[in-house]
């Protein structure tokens, strides 16, 4: 670094909110150097291998919401035709009998465009249909507000049992991580609302074509060298020190490096820890030890390859699998990933017992034959537990020294922990630095 530590940052993680936060930074003329533990980039959504494949540690899904993280996409100059697939939002579930439900939203603008799916689908009487454009309807006038947060189940305590199982449970594991009983209804609202009654196009499906790290971080690195940014791999910070005109981060050699402001772009329990070694922002540290996980734990079976879903995304209920995404839309011919939110008796089978039973559950329903292969990632501390209140808990990008920030899917946002959540932070952490500076 140069002998002058003004407009610099040091950025400690280099995940989604990272290099979000650090590509804002340069944008603004600040000089940012990102040390990652790790010895490749990502955080939480890394590529690892599988057989011939390149696959990420957990299938990604994106919606048309999600609208930083597209911008930071079209910053990092990402094709986005080649890179992303999008459709309007069909939701194609099926269960062990091979009963489907099937939504599928048309060009109405919204929210008639959700209304108008309801009142049409297939195999759900007319009453529950009318109950539950009812339920949308009520949940407008509301402005999806709440006045006190509940959980999603209570949220959900007269509306049909067949829309909860069909629907609004499977929707809520996708987008929280969290069971209905626990997950809180007013983060459930807002994705509810951004997705459904702002613009046509907010609730599409957008999937990846390409795994994480082709994506979105290679991009982001590449953006980052090129404008003058420094990024060092597997080196870990283990104390951070502050003062009233800089910060400095100590390595696990000793070596010491300053800077105007730190940002803790790692999880919470690596913020903790280096807190903790510099006895700094208890409270901080108190609110982050609040913060509970849930896992994600992700299937890939392979199969010949003429084996196909109707979808790429067809969701699974009375099964252990709740969500398979047909590989194909990667060029990854009969590769199936099959997705399962948050915690349950699943995370004690052994992996090849999981994957023997996701097989059987998919030959059952699709009539497929078993898997040739099997790959089970579990990431067992994937995501925060959006709980009841969890906001509470949850820090703002800003600490109570004026030096060091904090940057991730976990600080306060509208959003439980996804990638969207992971890019707003690192936005919203840059600009708070920019105009502390002005």
């Amino acid at each position: 670094m140069t002998n002058s530590i003004t407009r610099s940052v040091i950025i400690i993680g280099g995940g989604w909110s990272g290099l979000t936060a650090a590509t804002e930074l340069l944008k603004n003329g600040y000089q940012v150097s990102l040390f990652e533990s790790a010895k490749q980039l990502g955080g939480r959504a890394r590529c690892v291998a599988f057989d011939k494949h390149r696959v990420d540690n957990g299938q990604h899904l994106l919606i048309g919401a999600y609208k930083n993280t597209l911008s930071m996409l079209k910053t990092y100059d990402v094709d986005m035709s080649a890179s992303l697939l999008r459709t309007k939002l069909t939701l194609l579930v099926i269960n062990k009998n091979k009963q489907t439900f099937s939504l599928q939203l048309g060009k109405l603008p919204a929210p008639l465009n959700i209304l108008f799916a309801f009142l049409n689908l297939k195999n759900i009487p007319l009453k529950d249909r009318l109950k539950t454009c009812g339920f949308l309807i009520k949940l407008r006038l509301m402005q999806f507000k709440l006045k006190h947060d509940i959980s999603v189940k209570t949220l959900l305590r007269k509306q049909p049992d067949i829309m909860i199982k069909q629907f609004w449970e499977p929707l809520c594991l996708a987008a929280l991580n969290t069971s209905i009983s626990d997950s809180s209804a007013q983060i459930f609202l807002n994705v509810l609302k951004d997705s459904f009654t702002t613009t046509p196009d907010a609730s599409d499906l957008i999937i990846p074509k390409v795994d994480l790290a082709t994506l979105f971080v290679h991009p982001a690195m590449q953006y980052i060298d090129q404008h003058g940014g420094n990024i060092t791999l597997g080196k870990k910070i283990v104390k951070i020190t502050s003062d009233q005109t800089s910060a400095t981060a100590i390595d696990a050699d000793g070596n010491t490096y300053s800077a105007e402001h730190i940002v803790l772009a790692g999880s919470p329990s690596s913020s903790i820890n280096l807190l903790k070694n510099a006895d700094l922002l208890e409270s901080s540290q108190q609110l982050l030890a609040q913060l509970d996980y849930e896992p994600i734990c992700t299937v890939y079976l392979q199969y010949p390859d003429n084996i196909s879903l109707p979808e790429p995304m067809v969701g699974l209920t009375n099964c252990t699998g709740q969500w398979i995404f047909d590989r194909r839309f990667c060029q990854q011919d009969g590769l199936m990933a099959v997705v399962i939110s948050a915690s349950g008796d699943h995370m004690q089978l052994d992996k090849m017992t999981l994957a023997q039973i996701i097989s059987d559950e998919l030959s059952e329903i699709f009539d497929w034959p078993d898997a040739d292969k099997s790959f089970v990632v579990r990431e067992k501390r994937a995501t925060f537990k959006s709980s009841v209140n969890i906001n509470q808990y949850r820090p703002g990008n800003a600490s109570s020294d004026a030096r060091i920030w904090f940057s991730g899917d976990y600080t306060l946002s509208r959003y439980p922990a996804t990638l969207e959540a992971a890019v707003q932070s690192g936005l919203q952490c840059s600009q708070q630095i920019i105009n502390q500076s002005h």
